[in-house]
């Protein structure tokens, strides 16, 4: 049994309402007038009192309307009286080699079953042989897979690779609060990269993913040179205090890592765009800055922030880490990847936002019958209530 409005039944506190009423008449009591009564003097004659609980039956008879009518607004679910639908278990499996690797037998099992099981992608696309597969036929996109997730579903298996740089986003929306199988990532793979600015000055990313100078020569290393194209940012529609603190930040990473950015008049010419209209799911040849707008997308080049990036508004102002945000991003915009590196499963967990709740849609199934045992016993209870003169 469940109660779908559990704190009205503290209406049940009221049941001490009719015990007080029957001890505070008995407490009054009551004269009775009899044949011989006269013969008595006034000294033999008395009143009787005393704390006693008369007409049993109608007192038991409100307590329990008060208790139906407590359970009636408190909206009482019994799930084995509601015909549930078939259990719909649904597992999203993010489309590396390696997940499909290690969770190979989970997945043939969840075939075997009659589970439906997709790839992770923006299509949902059901998965009908594990032995075929490409990773390169598949580009993950969690976000939207989840959107597309049945709203009957019952259940939600995820198979991710444990890897951050594998999870694009930070946040997640779920409709339902997913069972986490999380894989062994590679991230000893990657390349040391490089980056070559205007000068000949090369800095690299430490293993903390600070930006510092290298003086290394390193023949594995991938270079990757910024022009000054890729410097330039348009200020769309931002406030004047906003402007404000992103010119700052800019001029502070100009100050630390030599990076000069220059203001552009015009959005073709830039490279960043700092706005509150994010882009089209196409438009991926410029990095977006989009704020007071909050956002799940998995938009490589989409950096969104909930709040106006002023102080007043925005944490990441007031901590004075919106430098190392912005150089974040652009950095990994540029082709210069953050160090990798494994999540714990809470942390995985914790990434992931539960949407409506399944209880929300309960609707309580013994109000018709609470209803008529009230009816009853209002009706019985005025009954023997008019009969003893109550």
């Amino acid at each position: 049994m469940q109660f779908l409005q559990p704190i009205l039944l503290w209406g049940l506190l009221g049941i001490s309402i009719p015990i007080l009423i029957h001890l505070w008449q008995g407490r009054k009591g009551q004269v009775l007038h009899w044949a011989a009564m006269h013969w008595l003097s006034k000294e033999e004659s008395s009143v009787a009192k005393g704390f006693r609980l008369e007409n049993i039956l109608v007192l038991l008879l409100r307590i329990l309307m008060l208790v139906l009518l407590v359970l009636l607004l408190s909206q009482v679910f019994i799930p084995i009286l509601k015909n549930m639908p078939e259990e719909r278990v649904i597992h999203l499996v993010q489309p590396t080699a390696q997940v499909v690797e290690e969770f190979k037998f989970e997945l043939q099992q969840a075939l075997e079953k009659g589970d439906e099981v997709y790839w992770a992608d923006e299509n949902l696309t059901p998965i009908e042989d594990l032995n075929y597969f490409k990773s390169k036929d598949k580009i993950s996109n969690i976000q939207a897979s989840l959107d597309l997730i049945p709203s009957d579903a019952s259940a939600l298996h995820l198979y991710l690779a444990n890897s951050q740089n594998g999870l694009n986003s930070d946040f997640y929306l779920s409709p339902l609060k997913p069972f986490l199988y999380l894989g062994s990532a590679d991230l000893t793979t990657s390349q040391k990269k490089l980056i070559a600015v205007e000068g000949g000055k090369m800095l690299k990313v430490d293993p903390s993913g600070v930006v510092i100078p290298s003086s290394e020569e390193n023949e594995t290393a991938v270079s990757i040179g910024l022009e000054k194209e890729d410097f330039g940012y348009y200020l769309g529609d931002v406030s004047s205090t906003e402007r404000e603190f992103i010119n700052a930040s800019l001029e502070a990473i100009w100050d630390v890592y030599g990076f000069g950015f220059v203001e552009k008049e015009k959005i073709d010419e830039a490279s960043l765009i700092f706005d509150r209209i994010p882009p089209s799911e196409k438009d991926r040849v410029k990095l977006y800055f989009i704020s007071d707008r909050f956002s799940f997308s998995e938009q490589s080049n989409l950096v969104a922030f909930s709040e106006q990036l002023d102080f007043e508004h925005a944490e990441v102002v007031q901590t004075g880490k919106l430098p190392e945000v912005i150089l974040e991003a652009f950095l990994e915009f540029s082709g210069v990847e953050k160090k990798d590196a494994p999540l714990s499963h809470a942390q995985v967990a914790g990434r992931f936002l539960v949407g409506q709740h399944k209880d929300e849609g309960k609707k309580a199934n013994l109000n018709l019958l609470l209803l008529g045992l009230f009816m009853l016993c209002f009706g019985a209870e005025r009954y023997f209530a008019n009969k003893k003169g109550l």
